[in-house]
């Protein structure tokens, strides 16, 4: 699993400057006088997606674990893209030591992508933006219904060691991502994409209870997680003129 990761971040690395390049129009370095413009209607379009590999990233984690989640984001400037991520996901397994856990929740995760690729030309003209690589950043909450079974630890009262279950209980859960990837435009709004994402940070009351976290993953240490997306950007029309006058052109 690991070293899929690893692959998986090498990759999106090498495609993330590849794609930059290619869509500045020009394999070689980009000029320095290429810059970004912020004038007009802000925006743009809206997009909706669904993660169709969380719930096999999920199963390779552990086959106990269920997971879902999609996403909805705003194009502002073709520069800027306002998200929130929405989930759900549960687990229920017994661990090698006889313990058992169950959690479940909602989970939500607010923030913001931003494209690499410069908005307008060197002369300051808008250019025309469909498929992009980005760098964004996510706050991630949930709020964990959670219980625990033959815990065991060591009592010098009782000289010896004893089980204990833990009662339902929910606490919340906090925790930030950083977050890089891809958007292909594929057809007349059709889209989708790649990410890798880094969480760390992760934060809740009763952390050292929390062993898996829906939307975070296993709380030792920081994660890392992969998406693969499928969805529809809905275009305004101005957006979708620009579109039908490329298309011409060709």
């Amino acid at each position: 699993m690991k070293r899929f990761i690893k692959v998986s971040v090498v990759f999106l690395y090498l495609a993330l400057v590849q794609a930059t390049a290619w869509a500045q129009g020009d394999s070689t370095a980009v000029e320095k006088d290429i810059r970004n413009i912020y004038k007009g209607k802000a925006y743009r379009a809206v997009s909706v997606h669904a993660d169709i590999f969380s719930p096999f990233m999920g199963r390779i984690a552990n086959k106990n674990i269920n997971t879902f989640e999609f996403q909805a984001d705003i194009n502002l400037y073709d520069k800027l893209f306002p998200i929130v991520e929405a989930g759900m996901g549960n687990i229920s397994v017994n661990l090698a030591g006889g313990q058992g856990y169950r959690a479940s929740a909602p989970f939500v995760r607010l923030g913001m992508n931003y494209n690499l690729l410069n908005n307008a030309t060197k002369e300051g003209t808008p250019r025309l933006i469909r498929s992009y690589p980005f760098l964004g950043v996510r706050y991630g909450i949930g709020v964990v219904d959670y219980a625990m079974t033959n815990v065991k630890y060591n009592s010098d009262y009782w000289q010896g060691s004893k089980t204990h279950d833990f009662a339902a209980k929910s606490t919340y859960a906090g925790w930030i991502e950083i977050v890089g990837g891809i958007r292909v435009d594929i057809y007349r709004g059709l889209t989708m994409g790649w990410s890798v994402r880094l969480k760390t940070a992760f934060h809740a009351k009763n952390k050292t209870q929390l062993w898996w976290t829906p939307g975070y993953g296993f709380t030792q240490g920081a994660q890392f997680a992969f998406n693969y997306t499928l969805g529809y950007t809905l275009r305004t029309k101005a957006e979708r003129a620009k579109t039908a006058t490329q298309t011409d052109r060709k």
